[in-house]
């Protein structure tokens, strides 16, 4: 796929095809779901420029566009969602679709009038304040999700001072919705039956990670197929890319020769 761009940190990363054992990873690990994206994005990019991703430390807005970018290049750009009509009287079966081009221009990160870069790198200064911080790591969301209260644990890792309080507190907040939006957000759509407005979270890592899960679930069969067709080894089945599995798994299928 093309080299992608990460909208917060500017950073250049290029993605590869996943192989058998990125599936094999993918349906086994357990854990956050945002633990699992770092694992997985870990193995199959890397920057443009060379070296590890460095998943932990990408701030979180740019570790969800990637897992979407890699989503769109897989799987396609529309993104089709089922749920139920909301009103009690209707309950149809309502479906929801955008486009994560469309999405991802929404949630374009931007930089507040009232923000400057502070003289840390990655850090930022509200305009007319005291206040210093930077958007939160993958590696601070995982962490803070172990705590007691997430929020709090996330305001002591990246901002200073972190006993911020009251309408500083608001503005801070403000501006780092702007800057590293969270891409996990609702959308909404219509019911066909009665036109009720229907809401939808969409988690970003759970619902992709999901998507990946369900195309990667033929790895088992295609692994006892090949195996038993070709006579190849476990680690030789595994080490192809998933697209020519698939194509060698569809002509042993055939009985082709």
């Amino acid at each position: 796929m093309s080299p992608v761009q990460l909208p917060v940190s500017q950073i250049v990363v290029e993605l590869r095809a996943p192989t058998g054992a990125d599936d094999l990873l993918l349906l086994e690990m357990t854990g956050d779901p945002v633990e699992i994206t770092m694992a997985w994005l870990e193995r199959l990019a890397c920057r443009a420029e060379g070296g590890p991703l460095g998943a932990g430390e990408l701030p979180f807005t740019d570790l969800q566009w990637l897992l979407l970018e890699q989503r769109r290049t897989l799987l396609g750009d529309e993104v089709m969602a089922r749920s139920r009509c909301a009103r009690a009287e209707c309950g149809a079966r309502t479906d929801i679709s955008f486009s994560i081009g469309d999405y991802l221009a929404h949630h374009q990160p931007r930089r507040p009038r009232q923000v400057d870069p502070a003289e840390m790198p990655g850090w930022f200064r509200l305009r007319d304040g005291t206040v210093v911080f930077r958007p939160p790591a993958a590696a601070d969301v995982v962490a803070a999700r172990r705590t007691p209260n997430p929020e709090r644990e996330l305001v002591r890792r990246t901002v200073r001072p972190e006993d911020v309080k009251g309408a500083e507190l608001k503005r801070l907040q403000r501006a780092l919705e702007a800057l590293a939006p969270c891409l996990s957000d609702e959308v909404e759509g219509r019911c066909p039956e009665c036109g009720t407005l229907t809401r939808f979270w969409f988690d970003v890592d759970e619902y992709v990670l999901r998507e990946l899960r369900f195309e990667a679930e033929w790895l088992y069969e295609d692994v006892n197929l090949l195996g038993a067709r070709y006579h190849w080894p476990e680690e030789k089945i595994l080490a192809l890319p998933r697209v020519r599995r698939a194509h060698y798994a569809d002509l042993a299928m055939r009985g082709a020769y």
